[in-house]
Parts: C-alpha cells; structure tokens; sequence
C-alpha cells in the first residue's frame, strides 16, 4: 500500500524520525514552507484521557517563544490523527554535528551552554518541562543550537509508568534524583542539560554506553567521563552532575566557569536557572 502523502493539509516529504509515541516528517504547508510535523500514534489517544493530556500539553507548548526553540506553529488534537506542526530546523543535531566536526571548547563550548539554558528557561518559564534532554534533542542551526521535543516526552509517561522497568528518560541523561524515583522538576532537566554540555565537549556520553542498566548504575555512582577537559571545565561539569541536588552548582555558575576558564568549587545553595543574558553567536556553531 502506498504511503499516505497529506495529512491535515501539509504535504508529507519524507519521514525523518520516529519512537515510541510518534512518527515525524518533513513536510510543506499551504504556503509552501517546510515544518516538522509529528504524527501521534493513534495508541497514545486510544482513551479520551489522553486525548485531554494532548490538547493541555499543546495549549502549554504553543506559549513558548524564543530564539533558541522550536516553535509550535500548528496543531491538531481532535481528529483521528493528531498531530504537532514546528519549525523545521535546518542542520543536524547535536550528535551529528559533534560526530562530523568535533568536539566544542573555549567560547564555542561556552556559548552552547548560554543559548541552550536560555532555551531551557523560555520552556521553564510557561510551566513546561522537557524531560528528555539529550544531544539528538538539540539542533544546530544557521544561527545556532535549537532545542526540539520539549514537553512532547511527557505525554507517554502514563502508559511507561504501568511497564514494568521502563524509563521515561533516555539512560545517561536521566537526573539521578529521578532514577531513584524522585519527581521530574526543573532542577533534573538542568542536570540533564550538564550532561548534554558534557556530551559536546568531550564527544563520548558523559556515562557511557551499554546496557540501560550499567549505564544508569554509573550515573548513580557518579562517575561522569570527562577525561581529556581542562580541570577547571571537568570540576564544573562534576560538581553540576553531583548526584545529591544540595551539591550540585546551579547552571548558570557552569556557564560562568566555561566562560572565564576558571571555578573555584561549589557553592551551597546555587541557583539552577540559566543566566538571561544572550552572548555574541561564535562561528563554530553553524552546521
């Protein structure tokens, strides 16, 4: 059977993702621009509850506005097939971009970590969390890194929490706090976002590869890798991914180590909010 071709008026170019809860294209709308368009599983709607999570989280989603985000530009949640329409991002992710040109340092690495705290923040500020934090989750743009699939993670944890061993989290990504059955909150997607900086600057995952078990294992022993940094990156990058949260050194302290090239250790009681200032863009973040 062929594919089908539109869907709620876009036409559907190819498909570039899918998971558990959704399939994701590249499409065009009426005007001809390119968007995103993820396309829930009908599974995740099967029950008029999850219909209702959708349209909140929607409604939450399309309050987000920022320079360093993926808009939500269009959305659909009564019909048979729901779906979320944002910007397309043009560039690869995260992941990609470390792969193909290497590892960020200095102001690049420094400036990453701005711009995606201030993304973090716009979703932090309407309520929103993201969830999901991790280095495929962020695109790197013409005008730099883009953060996608905020919230969305969120919708399927209802049918996660009746699976026996399953995880919301992507394994290595996941606060501690959160492993050992605590909450998502605000200060678990900072340390996520540590853990992405930690990905970028060294190119490996912060807590390895393997089984989701070993690798969740290290990141409740904390035991990051950041062989290679300069001592004063790595000591911030530790203290951020401390596994007790009274330890821990707010984001915005780790952004200020990365840009002086200094830290003189954790201070009781940082804050965990990115700082609100925007720095100029460096030229190693284009894609």
């Amino acid at each position: 059977m062929r594919e089908q071709t539109t869907i709620g008026g876009y036409r559907l170019i190819k498909r570039i993702g899918s998971g558990g809860m959704s399939t994701v294209f590249e499409a065009e709308d009426g005007a001809g621009d390119r968007v995103a368009l993820k396309l829930f599983h009908p599974g995740l709607l099967a029950e008029e509850s999850g219909r209702s999570r959708l349209r909140r989280e929607v409604a939450m989603l399309q309050k987000v506005r920022g320079p360093f985000v993926a808009e939500v530009v269009d959305a659909e949640t009564d019909e048979a097939e729901a779906f979320i329409v944002t910007e397309l991002v043009d560039g690869p992710t995260l992941e990609q971009d470390v792969a193909d040109s290497g590892v960020y340092d200095g102001g690049d690495l420094a400036d990453l970590a701005r711009r995606l705290g201030e993304a973090v923040e716009s979703i932090h500020r309407v309520g929103v969390l993201h969830r999901d934090l991790k280095p495929s989750n962020v695109m790197i743009g013409p005008k730099g890194p883009v953060l996608i699939d905020f919230g969305i993670a969120q919708l399927g944890e209802d049918a996660r929490l009746t699976m026996p061993g399953s995880l919301t989290h992507t394994p290595g990504y996941c606060d501690p706090v959160v492993l050992n059955g605590g909450d998502p909150n605000p200060q678990a997607d900072w340390w996520s976002l540590a853990a992405v900086v930690a990905f970028a600057a060294t190119g490996r995952s912060p807590f390895g590869t393997g089984s989701a078990p070993a690798i969740m294992r290290r990141v409740l022993d904390g035991q990051p890798d950041l062989r290679g940094l300069p001592e004063a990156t790595a000591r911030a990058l530790e203290a951020a991914l401390d596994t007790d949260p009274s330890r821990r050194i707010g984001y915005s302290e780790l952004v200020e180590s990365l840009e002086t090239g200094e830290f003189a250790g954790a201070r009781q009681g940082g804050d965990s909010a990115a700082p609100a200032r925007a720095g100029r863009h460096a030229a190693g973040l284009a894609g």
